[in-house]
This record gives C-alpha cells, structure tokens and sequence, in this order.
C-alpha cells in the first residue's frame, strides 16, 4: 500500500498552507515528513487507547496514516483527532481493510469499511467527510502475495527450501497481477481506504 497511501499524504501536503500547523500522529519515524517541508510539522506518539499529549485546537491539519487499526476504543481515538484540530482544520486518515495480523502490541483490533470511517467521523463531530478506497483489487493480490512470503514464517521442519521456491512462485504471480491494475473498475477490494474530513467552523466540541 506504501505507494498508494504515500500519494494521499503528497496530496494532502499539496493542499496544506505554508506555515500550517501541521500534527502527525503516530508517525513513527515520520517517514512524511518531508512532504510538508512548508509546514509546521510535528509529530506526537499515541497508543489510541489515550489523550494525545497536545492542547485542544493547536493544529490546522492532523494526519493520521495506519493508526486507527491499534486504537481499542475507535470512537474515543477519532474525538481525540477532533479535538486537537482548529475550527475549520482539516483532517487526513488512512485505515487498513485488508492485511495481515499486526500483533504482538500495540494490538490489531479492528479493519475499517467506508460506511465504519463516516460514521465514526460524522460521531466525533466532523463534517465534509468522504471515504475513498486507497488502490485497485490486483494491487491488493499482489501486495497480499509478497507478504505470504514472510508471513507464512519458517521453521525446523526441513521445509524452509520449499518455503524459498514457494516464495518465489509468490513474487513472480505478484509481477504478474499488478499490472492488471486498470482493469479494475469498482476499486471494491482495496487494502485499505483514505478519508478526509473537517472540524467545522464555530465548533466547540
């Protein structure tokens, strides 16, 4: 999906002011960073489960990539998002709908639907929301494909050499399907999807 989602977040910082205040959440090793170079760009660590360690209305653009998966309480974690947002502020999250288990911590609770992002939104108080699948059903094959090579994992079975050759066999069809990507007009087995969404104007919630 990392091509796929890397495009949402280029167009989002396409979209974000210079100067903006600009909060990634989760962000690891904030591997966007670069992307808004014209912003003020921070990043804050969270468990979804918790406040974000930052004041109420302190950002004109939250970003969220991949986070919402580990937040126990899905409702608590996308008010949180509300909440650090300016009235007005824009936010941009991305969520998984198919991969495999990312367990052990921070735990893999949940797989999101357009119909679970806009409701979830629209209950923390968002407006403008809209939900678009993130990449076409050959793309999903294929990455699902390259990840079977390492999920399948390998042990002292004396079957790691076919394991290898298996692997193989999984990157050559993965090869194979990507390219069959404009095919696809429905976009309805996605890896996951993007939303974008607003704390509107006036909002004190």
């Amino acid at each position: 999906m990392s091509e796929h989602l890397r495009q949402f977040v280029a167009a989002a910082a396409e979209a974000t002011a210079p100067g903006a205040r600009v909060l990634d959440v989760d962000a690891g090793g904030a591997p966007y960073g670069e992307l808004f170079e014209h912003a003020a760009y921070e990043t804050a660590d969270w468990d979804g489960s918790e406040a974000l360690p930052v004041e109420e209305r302190a950002f004109d653009v939250v970003l969220s990539t991949q986070a919402l998966e580990h937040a126990p309480e899905p409702q608590r974690a996308v008010g949180e998002l509300h909440r650090v947002l300016v009235e007005g502020g824009s936010l941009y999250l991305s969520v998984s709908l198919v991969r495999e288990l990312q367990e052990p911590p921070p735990g893999d609770y949940y797989r999101y639907t357009p119909s679970s992002l806009e409701f979830l939104l629209a209950g923390a108080g968002f407006e403008d929301v809209s939900v678009t699948p993130l990449n076409d059903c050959f793309a999903t094959l294929a990455q699902l494909l390259l990840n079977a090579r390492t999920t399948m994992g390998r042990s002292a079975d004396g079957l790691d050499d076919r394991r290898e050759e298996a692997a193989a066999v999984l990157e050559g069809l993965a090869e194979q399907l990507a390219p069959l990507g404009p095919l696809d007009v429905r976009w309805e087995l996605p890896l996951g999807f993007a939303a974008t969404a607003r704390r509107p104007a006036g909002s004190t919630a």
